[in-house]
């Protein structure tokens, strides 16, 4: 009876393996790298891998100063995953590539334009088709230590002005009064684009009067010694780190840090971004989207348990980041309400995907802004650049 049992045993591990075996792979490419984005994402693609039997989904790192290049090499070699979580730009210029499946059938089921963040919508739409859905949406402020803004008696600054005075002030001591993402990618870019947008008569107009005002503010503050010249080659990340060292006062960053923030023990704080001629921010996040050609059923089907079962929601818990959905954002920021600045300013937040000509624009404002620090040109001649 013993090895009858035994064998039954074997028999139904063999079953329950082959079960596992037969489940239909799915791949995710995503350029996360904080450990609460990657906790986010371990968790999401764990409960649906539990919650169904017939799809088996895992997710791989691309650097994000490699995602694009990876993907379209992957392209042109046939070895894309199935699914990718893109950053919102990128995404409009490869659905205009033919790469994205066209999934309107099943977005109209969630209503898109009417329940979640309209510029975010726009990032996944083309000729009224849909080839995704938003992930998450996200802007930047201004995070400082309160600690070092009381010791200097500066109030928090509102205007280009109060900012720039705040930064003088502060770098003092052997601090710097502020540091930011000036890197030679789309982050340095993102983050440039902040101030451009808000030196802009009009919204979501970038101009080269714009560009020559804010490399006049931010290569000033290099120049005086106000913040590192290596601010070139460091990533939003990697600005956050160099906060929680303790030498910079202000930076300019998204929530996706604040989880790094609270486990260093950082204090902090933050305001909207500094405003000049307007309150303007560019539109952060990402968004999912089907290779087309690969396992559109099963990816539908992920899609359908983060859009619909919870899953953008637990993600964005962790990784303390707004979800694109406004009921399920709204809901996110009564439990963490350090997020109601970045719903706030969603208003006033401009996609990527809606400036004229962005893809080449943001290449020229990382270059124009190092050749301005390096001393190579003016702020006018670098200004110059963006068309």
């Amino acid at each position: 009876m013993v090895l009858l049992a035994g064998c039954h045993f074997d028999q139904l591990n063999k079953e329950n393996m082959e079960d596992i075996t037969q489940k239909e792979e799915l791949l995710l490419w995503s350029y996360y790298e904080t450990d609460a984005q990657k906790e986010g994402l371990d968790k999401v693609t764990k409960s649906f891998n539990e919650n169904q039997d017939r799809y088996e989904i895992k997710w791989e790192h691309v650097p994000t100063t490699e995602f694009v290049r990876m993907i379209s090499r992957a392209y042109t070699e046939q070895e894309l995953p199935d699914l990718v979580i893109i950053d919102n730009p990128d995404m409009q210029r490869f659905i205009q590539l033919g790469m994205f499946e066209d999934i309107t059938e099943y977005a109209d089921k969630l209503d898109l334009e009417k329940n979640y963040f309209p510029t975010a919508v726009g990032t996944i739409k083309y000729e009224d088709k849909y080839y995704g859905v938003p992930f998450n949406s996200n802007n930047v402020c201004l995070i400082y230590r309160p600690d070092l803004l009381k010791k200097a008696k500066i109030r928090p600054p509102s205007t280009w002005e109060e900012f720039d005075r705040a930064a003088h002030v502060l770098s003092k001591d052997g601090n710097y009064g502020f540091l930011m993402s000036a890197i030679d990618a789309e982050q340095g870019a993102f983050q440039l684009g902040n101030w451009i947008l808000s030196a802009t008569d009009k919204k979501g107009l970038i101009t080269e009067e714009a560009v020559e005002r804010t490399y006049e503010l931010l290569s000033g503050l290099v120049f005086d010694g106000c913040m590192p010249a290596d601010c070139i080659n460091y990533s939003q990340t990697d600005v956050a780190r160099r906060f929680i060292d303790g030498d910079i006062a202000m930076m300019e960053n998204g929530p996706w840090i604040y989880s790094m923030l609270d486990a260093a023990g950082v204090e902090y704080e933050m305001v909207p971004m500094p405003a000049n001629k307007r309150n303007s921010v560019v539109l952060g996040g990402e968004n999912l989207g089907i290779i087309k050609g690969k396992n559109t059923e099963g990816a539908i089907e992920f899609i359908k348990y983060c859009a619909e079962k919870g899953g953008i929601e637990d993600f964005c818990e962790i990784a303390d980041l707004l979800p694109s959905r406004i009921e399920s954002a709204k809901n996110l920021i009564s439990k963490k309400p350090e997020l109601e600045i970045v719903m706030a300013q969603m208003d006033s937040a401009v996609a990527r995907t809606d400036i004229d000509g962005w893809s080449n624009i943001s290449n020229s404002l990382t270059e124009g802004f190092l050749k301005v620090i390096t001393g190579e040109m003016t702020c006018e001649e670098a200004a110059r650049l963006i068309y």
